[in-house]
């Protein structure tokens, strides 16, 4: 019976710390808001400019993963076409010897969503756009391909890195947050941790400090 109560206690216990660890992750960090000399400095992998409609930034999601994935899904697609023209290729089980044009577009079809998962991870670009009116973040795969994220924005605005769903290696990873006005959206999650920190500084730095600081506990890796 003792055995038995210990057991239901060590999970009880373990549940507590799991739920625990996720608050922890998900509250995150607040973001260190850059100064006004590193802000000048500037990041080499980050692009900046200011307009009319407020103040932008710039970067390129460039990660292993990505590159390899559009090199093997180039080296495979030119081995298949090659066997298409060559006359060793079955499509829908039927051996094509003597290809026609629908063919070669047939396959090229098969090939554009894994393409686009290479140029999400190797060539997407994130431009972030800070004004008075809102936070907007823009992410396009290819020019007029992608998302855009708009949060409207009051007086306060807190900048946090934390957890939001993202992994690497089965490790959760840190995303830029951005909450006004009882909302948020997060962008960034696979960005390498220099630009993200830059990134999440200048978003600070040109909000100031919000009102009501969120409460958060320290990022705890998944080792």
């Amino acid at each position: 019976m003792g055995l038995i109560q210990d057991l239901g206690a060590k999970l009880v216990r373990m549940k507590e710390e799991a739920e625990a660890r996720q608050a922890a992750l998900q509250a995150g960090r607040p973001a260190k808001a850059l100064s006004d000399e590193d802000l000048a400095k500037g990041h080499p992998k980050v692009a900046s400019s200011i307009d009319f409609q407020g103040v932008h930034y710039g970067v390129r999601l460039g990660t292993w993963f990505g590159w390899i994935w559009l090199a093997f899904t180039c080296l495979h697609g030119a081995f298949m076409f090659a066997g298409l023209s060559g006359g060793t290729v079955k499509m829908n089980g039927t051996l094509i010897t003597q290809p026609h044009w629908w063919d070669f577009l047939s396959l090229s079809l098969i090939y554009v969503p894994f393409l686009l998962i290479g140029l999400a991870f190797s060539l997407a670009r994130y431009r972030v756009t800070l004004s008075d009116e809102a936070f907007t973040v823009r992410w396009r795969i290819v020019p007029y391909l992608g998302w855009t994220w708009t949060l409207p924005v009051g007086e306060g605005v807190a900048v946090t890195l934390a957890f939001r769903g993202s992994s690497d290696n089965k490790k959760p990873v840190e995303s830029i947050v951005v909450t006004s006005l009882g909302k948020e959206t997060h962008f960034g999650a696979f960005l390498p941790a220099d630009v993200k920190e830059f990134l999440a500084g200048a978003i600070r730095h040109y909000y100031g400090e919000p009102i009501a600081e969120v409460v958060s506990t320290p990022f705890i890796p998944n080792d």
